[in-house]
């Protein structure tokens, strides 16, 4: 956004449909008083103009939760599958794909 103190829709702004709160997205582009942007989640480009859209404060969009960690299991061998491998009748094999 250009300047913080007005609604001037910019390039890379999020905005949002005012008459369906489902439909936003990110701008891409302009062409005259038509606004283009990729809406979320299904990357689509769509035109709107301009009076159509609201601009979407950065704080307002959630933010994807991060990876919560994983436990680690004990039974788990790392197996490199670059080096070769012999097998013989006392090899492992048990749970193997």
């Amino acid at each position: 956004m250009i300047c913080p103190d007005c609604d001037c829709i910019g390039t890379g702004d999020i905005v949002q449909h005012k008459m369906n709160a489902n439909v936003f997205g990110v701008v891409i582009g302009f062409m005259g008083t038509i606004v283009i942007i990729r809406v979320a989640p299904t990357l689509e480009v769509l035109q709107f103009h301009e009076w159509e859209l609201d601009l979407v404060d950065d704080d307002d969009v959630p933010t994807p939760p991060t990876a919560a960690k994983q436990p680690v299991d004990d039974n788990v061998i790392e197996v490199d599958f670059t080096k070769r491998q012999i097998m013989t009748r006392k090899t492992k094999t048990e749970g193997a794909a």
